[in-house]
């Protein structure tokens, strides 16, 4: 198949010459405005993005929701929801490293951010680190004393499973000392 001539610069519509002008593409590259800007985005689209790709995670389909979130992490890189939304979408699929990963992307945007810490401790429970997963969910319940948010309630629930689970190696490791120290009772060293 061949390639189309790229357009001459009487081709090139004016609102496009405008857009990606030399000093704004320069000021991408810069850091000082983002992909979003860039392109022109605004935010009631970048919101109905979300609002797309938080529906697709509702329906259970991550690929889709994870390309969404994906796409509007790039576009706006200083917005916490996008990797927060994409930390649960990984939560979800069970990819646990990326999870954290996204979400502590997310923390480091927006420290206040209740579902991130509420995910990354779900996730670190998951990866069977305990005591990350109680701060977390000490942080998240920090955030909402009041438990007004159902995410602190989530917290609060994990972090039960959490002490509930602390309470039973405990009691086990000292079943399993005790029936260790009864079967060596009786016994000298080295002797049979």
């Amino acid at each position: 198949m061949a390639q189309k001539p790229a357009p001459t610069s009487a081709e090139v519509p004016a609102w496009k010459k405008a857009l990606y002008a030399p000093e704004r593409v320069a000021k991408f590259v810069k850091g000082e405005m983002t992909l979003q800007e860039l392109h022109g985005i605004t935010g009631p689209e970048m919101l109905e993005m979300a609002v797309t790709g938080y529906t697709m995670y509702e329906q259970g389909q991550y690929k889709q929701a994870k390309v969404i979130f994906q796409g509007l992490a790039a576009l706006d890189p200083k917005e916490a929801y996008y990797r927060t939304a994409l930390g649960a979408v990984f939560l979800a699929e069970g990819n646990l490293d990326e999870a954290v990963s996204a979400l502590d992307e997310a923390i480091s945007l927006d420290t206040k951010d209740l579902a991130a810490f509420v995910n990354r401790g779900e996730a670190y429970l998951r990866q069977g680190d305990i005591i990350k997963a109680a701060t977390d969910f000490k942080k998240a319940i920090s955030l909402d004393p009041q438990g007004k948010d159902p995410l602190t309630r989530r917290a609060k629930a994990l972090a039960a499973a959490v002490l509930k689970s602390i309470e039973e190696a405990e009691a086990s490791a000292k079943a399993a000392g005790g029936a260790k120290a009864a079967a060596g009772k009786g016994k000298a060293p080295g002797k049979r």
